[in-house]
């Protein structure tokens, strides 16, 4: 036996582990807390009243008055002050303002307006006559001294008969709006008034659907335009908006052999309000022909005129670069105004 090697050290240096036992794995019972139930009926400030040891000192905390339906403004714009609502594009418009829009092509105050819409009125009033047949007949009744006969109580209509005298748009060919007819007028083909009815019907639809644009301050709309958010509430005030907007004032026509050497001479021209919307309605489609087609069907063309639409109000048309170019057309050729009328004399 070696004289260096110790059995009762050696055995001092092994080390036993304890045998490992497997874990088993652990279940657990999933407990579903049971909801209150709250019912539609109940209002949403029933709540379980709580004890007095459960409130405690936060029953003494001050509650700030809650403001009441009379004191909260109807809305946010009547908060603003005027030098921030013109920001905004003032208030939106009356209904006196509206309708001189669509007849006249232009905004006027809302004081105007009335006046122009009280004289119209009067002026149909004294311009309405009695009928000759009643006239003669209420006369020869009176003359002859028999009392008028009694008007029946039920005369067999059921929402009764239209007063008289008839208004001047009162007939059937005239019944919608002025702007939207004459719109969709140019937008039909081949005589097919139903389908371009229902493509104009999908162009309010998506503007009513749209955003509110954002104006652009170097795009100047037309002066007195109500504020952004007001347009999708009214699309056929968003479309005049845009078509009176960028529609031209003058016209360039051009007189053959005028300007001397066989060239034609530009004289400018004013155009009437019917004029000047079907021309800005053309460069609209044009600019429409020209945009991609997204996807097919029958949206897809009435959802690129609103988009054009919507491009004019911002700015981002082609359509205002071809109103400024016909301006400035119009300012250079200005001095041969009266050029038509010498030229017809020089003829003779």
């Amino acid at each position: 036996m070696l004289p260096g090697l110790r059995i009762w050290a050696a055995g001092r240096a092994v080390a036993f582990c304890a045998r490992s036992t497997a874990v088993l794995p652990r279940i657990q019972v999933f407990r579903q807390t049971r909801e209150s139930r709250r019912f539609y009926s109940d209002g949403r400030t029933n709540k379980p009243a709580r004890s007095s040891a459960q409130t405690g000192d936060r029953g003494q905390e001050p509650q700030a008055d809650i403001p009441t339906d009379d004191d909260a403004p109807r809305s946010f714009i009547d908060t603003l002050d005027d030098s921030v609502l013109g920001m905004y594009g003032s208030k939106p418009l009356t209904p006196a303002q509206e309708d001189v829009l669509y007849t006249q092509g232009r905004i006027p105050n809302p004081e105007e307006a009335e006046t122009i819409i009280s004289d119209e009125l009067n002026s149909e009033e004294a311009a309405a006559e009695i009928e000759p047949g009643f006239e003669s007949e209420s006369e020869s009744g009176s003359e002859s001294g028999s009392k008028p006969k009694p008007e029946p109580e039920d005369p067999g209509h059921k929402f009764g008969l239209p007063e008289q005298p008839y208004p001047p748009n009162f007939h059937l060919k005239q019944r919608y709006h002025p702007v939207v007819d004459q719109l969709t007028r140019l937008l039909m083909r081949d005589g097919k008034l139903s389908v371009a009815q229902r493509n104009m019907s999908m162009v309010m639809n998506f503007l009513r659907t749209s955003p509110a644009p954002i104006y652009s301050p170097k795009i100047p709309l037309l002066p007195g335009t109500p504020p952004a958010w007001h347009l999708p509430l009214n699309p056929v005030l968003y479309i005049t908006i845009a078509i009176d907007s960028v529609a031209p004032l003058i016209d360039i026509s051009k007189l053959a052999g005028a300007a001397g050497g066989g060239r034609a001479l530009e004289i400018p021209r004013p155009l009437t309000l019917r004029q000047r919307r079907r021309i800005a309605f053309k460069w609209i489609m044009d600019a429409v022909e020209n945009k991609p087609s997204r996807g097919s069907g029958r949206k897809q063309f009435p959802s690129r005129i609103a988009s054009e639409i919507i491009a004019v109000v911002e700015g981002r048309s082609n359509a205002w670069e071809k109103r400024r170019a016909v301006h400035k057309q119009g300012t250079t050729a200005r001095a041969n105004v009266g050029s038509q009328r010498k030229a017809k004399a020089r003829h003779r």
